[in-house]
C-alpha cells in the first residue's frame, strides 16, 4: 500500500508542478509581448494627442465664428476657416 500512496503523492506533486510551469510560460509569453504592446500604446497616445489638437483648433474656429456680429471681422473668419480647411483631416 505504501507504493500506492507514493504514486498518489507523486501524481499530486506532478500536477502542481505542471500548473506552476504553465503559469510561468504564460508570464514569459506576456513579457515577450510587452515591447509590441508598448509601441501600440504609444501610437494610440499620439493619435489621441493629435485628435485633441484638432478639437482645440476646431474650438478656436467656432469661437471666431460665434463672435457677435458687431465685433466680427469677416476677413479674419475667412483666414481661420481657410487655415482649418488646410490642416483638417
Amino acid at each position: 500500500m505504501q507504493i500506492g500512496r507514493d504514486m498518489g503523492a507523486l501524481k499530486s506533486r506532478t500536477g502542481l508542478l505542471n500548473e506552476q510551469f504553465a503559469r510561468a510560460v504564460g508570464s514569459v509569453t506576456k513579457l515577450r509581448q510587452l515591447p509590441s504592446r508598448f509601441r501600440e500604446l504609444e501610437r494610440e497616445v499620439q493619435e489621441t494627442q493629435r485628435l485633441h489638437q484638432r478639437v482645440a483648433e476646431l474650438t478656436d474656429v467656432v469661437a471666431e465664428v460665434l463672435v457677435p456680429a458687431a465685433d466680427r471681422d469677416d476677413k479674419r473668419i475667412r483666414e481661420v476657416l481657410a487655415k482649418y480647411n488646410e490642416t483638417s483631416f
